[in-house]
This record gives structure tokens, C-alpha cells and sequence, in this order.
């Protein structure tokens, strides 16, 4: 994992977000260190999100993917107040997703939980709901409308980059060669705005998600995780 700052924009890169999906406690809580660290630095506005390689978050091969130990330690690096979503989501300030290639699992939990997406035209979406159970259908709700956020989350559909586009889940859809300039724009227009600016508008956006239930949501996620794992 690498972090670095240029111009208002602090940037993550690493290899893939797949391991948030097999659980690597170890991975989640240096993303979130990444990530508090990032949203505590003054000069701050933007806090990108990276993979280096050919996919955003691909999925593993059939049973490559780790249960956690435990409940309470699973909570406290994935579902929590404190956890890696919803400090994404509820961060002061402006979370950028830069996604190309195949965003399965969790990968596409950061998405839902970030401020704005660039995407290239390769890339393909899967819905999170069947297999992660921190997926927050209130903010897929917020973010696609109730309609087509339930047909996601029943039929398990992987949607084209042009789709996802179209419905909302995307903001930005660039050609392959051309996602990392936009994403660089991007952040440098968010990055005209004072931080002061950016912070209130942060939020009054969180007063929007604790309105329709996001918090309520994340809360839930343990009851969805009992079911899915029997318990454990």
C-alpha cells in the first residue's frame, strides 16, 4: 500500500482491493489508517482510491475467500463505527473511486461509500449483496434509486461499465487510456473548493445518510453476517 500527497490530493494505490474481500484484517486496518491519515492532514481535500494493476477488485477463485475468526474482530475492521466503510463513508473529505478493469465484492462497497467514481470503459460491476454482508443497501438505494438498487441486490448482476454509467453507480466513464487524466481533473476541480467549503458540505451530506437509514444500515450488517456465515 502507498500513499502519497500532491496538490490537495492525497492518494492510496495498491495492488487490488480483493483483499477486503477474503478479509485480511491486516489489510483493512492499514486502509483505514491510510485513510484517517489522509482525512486529518490540513492541506487535504481529496482522498483517492487506486489499484495499480489490470482490475479495481477482481474475485477470487471458488473458496479462496477467508471467513473471518470471529464476529467482534470482523466488526471492528469491516462493519464498525471505526471500520474502513464507514470511515470512507462518512469522511470530511471528498472520496474519489478510480476504477478500471472488474470490481467485484468489496470493491464495489467502496464505490457505494465513496463521493465519486471515474471508471473506465472496461470495466465491469458486481453487486456485493450476496456474499459481503457489510454491503449497504441504503447508500445503493441513495445512489442508483430503490428500483434498480433491489434488482441488483436480488439477481446478483454484474453490470457493464455503460450501465453503471447510466444508472448512477458511476459518475464519470472515460476510455481505458484517458480514466487517469480525467480522475487527476477531477480531483484538481474538487480542489478549487475551500476545505471549510468542502467540510460543511461533507456534513450536511452525512445528515442526508443518517436521514435515510446508511448508519441504521452498517448497524445491521452483523445480522446479515450470522446468517450468511451460520453464526460464526
Amino acid at each position: 500500500m502507498n500513499t502519497s500527497l500532491a496538490v490537495g490530493v492525497g492518494t492510496i494505490e495498491v495492488d487490488d482491493f480483493s483483499p477486503l474481500s477474503r478479509y485480511d484484517h491486516d489489510f483493512a486496518h492499514d486502509l483505514r489508517d491510510a485513510v484517517l491519515e489522509l482525512n486529518d492532514h490540513d492541506d487535504v481535500k481529496v482522498v483517492l482510491l487506486r489499484a495499480t494493476g489490470p482490475d479495481f477488485a477482481p474475485p477470487g477463485a471458488a473458496g479462496d475467500q477467508d471467513r473471518p475468526s470471529g464476529l467482534p474482530a470482523w466488526r471492528r475492521d469491516f462493519a464498525g463505527s471505526a471500520a474502513i466503510y464507514q470511515t470512507l463513508c462518512f469522511s470530511k473529505k471528498v472520496v474519489v473511486t478510480e476504477v478500471q478493469g472488474r470490481c467485484t465484492g468489496a470493491g464495489t462497497v467502496l464505490v457505494l461509500c465513496s463521493d465519486l467514481t471515474v471508471a473506465g470503459e472496461d470495466s465491469t460491476f458486481g453487486s456485493p449483496f450476496a456474499a459481503i454482508p457489510e454491503a449497504n443497501f441504503a447508500l445503493a438505494s441513495l445512489t442508483m434509486r430503490l428500483n434498480r438498487a433491489k434488482a441488483w441486490a436480488l439477481t446478483d448482476d454484474v453490470l457493464p461499465a455503460e450501465q453503471a454509467h447510466a444508472i448512477g453507480l458511476v459518475n464519470f466513464l472515460e476510455p481505458v487510456d484517458q480514466v487517469w487524466s480525467r480522475t487527476a481533473s477531477l480531483a484538481q476541480d474538487v480542489c478549487r473548493m475551500p476545505l471549510d467549503g468542502i467540510t460543511m458540505s461533507k456534513m450536511l451530506l452525512q445528515a442526508v445518510l443518517d436521514g435515510h437509514g446508511v448508519g441504521r444500515e452498517f448497524d445491521m450488517a452483523p445480522h446479515y453476517a450470522r446468517d450468511l456465515w451460520g453464526g460464526k
